[in-house]
């Protein structure tokens, strides 16, 4: 039984090595578009501030295909896939056949900007943070003396390459078309409390404005707004969101929403067939909505139970669950649960010292998301509460405050 995996990032390489690790020694082979071995995408920004000297990006070793007998065909796309024959087709003019095929083809920037620049001339006309490929011609520019970056979206990914940028001494304005950073990762509060953090590390923000254009002789060279300002830079990022991959999929009978269908065990409406990580459509364990759930430890978790599925033990996937960290503000951020706006909390709980913010919203009773800024006390048992799905009536104003533990809700259960 031959297996082929589309897409080289955490998803399909946990299933390669977990089918490794489950005894299959049939022929794996496994696609990417990328000229690179396996990497790992939280290490990009490591692998920027390094100069691409850091070799953790290659975070199952360089040789990762060799040690577990993969046959992996880089720098090829997948452009099609005919179930019915169970035959790949690819960007090369070749096809390759399979007998299980899995779907881990990741997501891409989502680009709603109108770039009017001219011949390039081989370089890139501006640049975007979603893959190595992409991380390497923004170094390559960087290296050539770049001063004044323009970053595209205050999301998770364009306040991640800000701050890195930041740091590697560039002058970075930041533009987002809300009101706030991250304003679909936290909260309003939280937001306003690290807009002062970027602020004091130099970044400039520009909020409530929308990029519409990018213009240029030959790259990108001005950035031009909604209201008609323009905004000149060396180089310009764009950050404005993700969709998944899933363009080659158009005639395959597969269905695609916002994501790839998938029913609990990761398989997709046509046999044989699954999707896993950043492309597939699953149901998230707070709210019960279906949506791609485009984040590490979800991949790696859709992984390991597609492998599981792959080898007949009839693994379901509990659902997956929004977890957010970021360690760039100098002080922990973590946020877990609903997206913010997603479900209207029914109480939300609040408290502030100094560097330290907690926050929790509560909906029937349970906690529906929280956000702690600079302190992680009681992290592990307030995502406990959240993934089983607790109630937290009788103990809501101490887990605010992180004095609660796991052996009090015990007891606390008992005597009622």
């Amino acid at each position: 039984m031959d297996i082929v995996i589309v897409g080289a990032g955490p998803a399909g390489v946990t299933v390669a090595e977990t089918l490794r690790e489950l005894g299959y020694d049939a022929e794996i082979t496994m696609l990417s578009k990328e000229p690179f071995p396996p990497y790992s995408p939280p290490l990009m920004a490591d692998y920027l501030e390094t100069s691409g000297k850091s070799k953790l990006i290659f975070w199952k070793g360089s040789d990762f295909a060799e040690k577990h007998d993969i046959r992996l065909k880089t720098g090829v796309e997948v452009v099609g896939i005919s179930p019915s024959s169970k035959r790949i087709h690819l960007s090369d003019g070749g096809e390759i056949g399979y007998d299980k095929l899995v779907i881990a083809s990741g997501s891409k920037m989502w680009i709603p900007l109108e770039c009017r620049c001219g011949e390039a001339k081989g370089r890139v006309q501006y640049y975007n943070f979603k893959s190595l490929s992409a991380v390497s011609h923004l170094l390559k520019e960087v290296q050539k003396g770049a001063n004044k970056a323009v970053v595209v979206g205050a999301g998770f990914i364009g306040m991640e390459i800000a701050i890195t940028l930041r740091r590697i001494g560039l002058e970075v304005l930041v533009v987002e078309m809300q009101d706030r950073i991250l304003p679909r990762m936290v909260s309003r509060e939280t937001s306003r409390y690290l807009e002062n953090i970027v602020r004091d590390l130099g970044i400039e923000l520009l909020l409530n404005s929308r990029g519409v254009m990018l213009k240029g002789e030959e790259v990108a060279e001005e950035l031009l707004l909604g209201d008609g300002r323009s905004i000149k830079g060396d180089l310009f990022i764009a950050a404005t969101g993700v969709r998944p991959n899933v363009e080659f999929l158009k005639d395959s009978g597969i269905e695609v929403g916002r994501g790839i269908s998938v029913n609990e065990y990761l398989e997709t409406n046509i046999p044989d067939i699954y999707a896993c990580g950043d492309v597939a459509n699953v149901r998230d364990i707070v709210t019960g909505n279906a949506y791609p759930h485009a984040i590490y430890p979800e991949a790696i978790h859709q992984g390991k139970t597609v492998a599981l599925n792959i080898m007949g033990y009839r693994k379901p996937y509990d659902g997956g669950l929004n977890m957010n960290s970021l360690y760039h503000f100098h002080l922990p951020l973590i946020s877990e649960g609903a997206m913010v706006g997603e479900v209207e909390p029914d109480e939300t709980l609040f408290y502030e010292d100094g560097s330290v913010m907690r926050k929790i919203d509560i909906k029937d009773e349970k906690i529906l998301r929280f956000e702690l800024v600079g302190d992680k006390k009681g992290i592990g048992f307030l995502h406990t509460l959240l993934v089983k799905r607790e109630n937290v009536d009788r103990i809501k104003d101490r887990i605010l405050l992180g004095k609660y533990n796991h052996a009090h809700l015990i007891l606390e259960t008992l005597s009622h």
